[in-house]
């Protein structure tokens, strides 16, 4: 009788243990149900928000389309041109920018071909130098002397590994980093890029980010005085050497609603008027564009994405995608 109860006592524990591993399995199963469950909804809340990010995309095409087709110039009076567009969707809200390119100082301009074997290293260019002015108009606290970066945003784009003057970067600094890596020697694909050049702090960046700007696969610089504002009025100073900042800003408070018609009515604006300006330095600035780029913010539900788009414009006709940067909601 004894032995029966100890048997009855030995089989109550294993079921109780039976009963406790399957409520243990059953809890995880459920866990992972409700995760896998939560990361198909996140999934699915990304993948629209993407669709609506295209979406806006698809509408920025068209209203450059439209506000430039015929048109000589680019404006800020333009359709494209015009702040803080928001429209409401089923489940969330879209919002976004359409900036000009040309508006700002592209860093590929910064570009210059290495010298054949032997040779020296060419003169800065006419680019490089305007670059260099315009860090020391804007950006005075910086946390290297102006033409250290210059030089070693240079040494970033070309494509050999040799130094381009002293204070400069190359491959050899990169590597010799906690974090090694290479210069990229070619032209730059965002302007994000420039956290890269070495030893550019978090706040070198963002004394430089109203200003520049990349268009992949570009190398020209170009400034349209139409889609100046007074806060990038110094960018005129930087590439016209003989024209402070002050008379910068003058001219573009000067502008026609419309923008200047041509680059004679530009140069010959006020403060331009008296200024003796060499062939090299006009080709600069231009009263056209035709790169854009788009900034979309979208809500959807609790998620939320980022959509940088640059958007070339052809003959006012043709509008393409050169480049399409997705990150988060910030």
């Amino acid at each position: 009788m004894m032995r029966w109860q100890r048997q009855q006592g030995v089989a109550l524990v294993m079921v109780l243990m039976i009963v406790a591993i399957v409520v243990v399995i059953a809890v995880s199963m459920s866990g992972r149900l409700q995760l896998t469950l939560q990361r198909q909804q996140n999934l699915q809340q990304q993948q629209q928000a993407l669709w609506y990010g295209l979406g806006a995309e698809a509408f920025a095409r068209q209203v450059l389309r439209r506000s430039l087709q015929g048109q000589e110039t680019s404006h800020l009076g333009q359709d494209w041109a015009q702040q803080g567009a928001q429209f409401p969707v089923d489940d969330g809200t879209i919002s976004g920018v359409i900036s000009d390119l040309r508006s700002c100082f592209n860093l590929n301009a910064l570009y210059l071909a290495p010298p054949p074997a032997g040779q020296a290293q060419p003169e800065a260019s006419l680019e490089q130098r305007s670059f260099q002015r315009l860090l020391e108009l804007v950006a005075t606290e910086l946390s290297m002397p102006a033409e250290f970066l210059m030089a070693r945003i240079a040494d970033w784009l070309d494509e050999d590994s040799l130094l381009r003057t002293a204070g400069s970067a190359e491959d050899d600094d990169y590597a010799a980093l906690p974090y090694p890596y290479y210069a990229a020697n070619t032209l730059m694909g965002s302007v994000t890029e420039l956290r890269a050049i070495y030893e550019v702090t978090p706040d070198d960046y963002q004394l430089l980010q109203p200003y520049v700007c990349v268009i992949p696969d570009d190398q020209q610089l170009r400034i349209n005085a139409n889609t100046l504002t007074e806060e990038t009025a110094v960018l005129l100073s930087a590439i016209v050497a003989e024209l402070d900042v002050s008379a910068a800003m003058e001219v573009i408070a000067s502008r026609p609603d419309n923008g200047f018609s041509s680059t004679d009515e530009f140069w010959g604006t006020g403060p331009l008027a008296g200024i003796e300006v060499e062939a090299a330095v006009k080709e600069l600035i231009t009263v056209q564009s035709e790169y854009y780029q788009l900034t979309a913010r979208i809500g959807y539900q609790e998620s939320g994405l980022r959509l940088e788009s640059i958007l070339r414009v052809q003959d006012g006709e043709r509008v393409t995608v050169v480049a399409r940067r997705i990150g988060g909601a910030g």
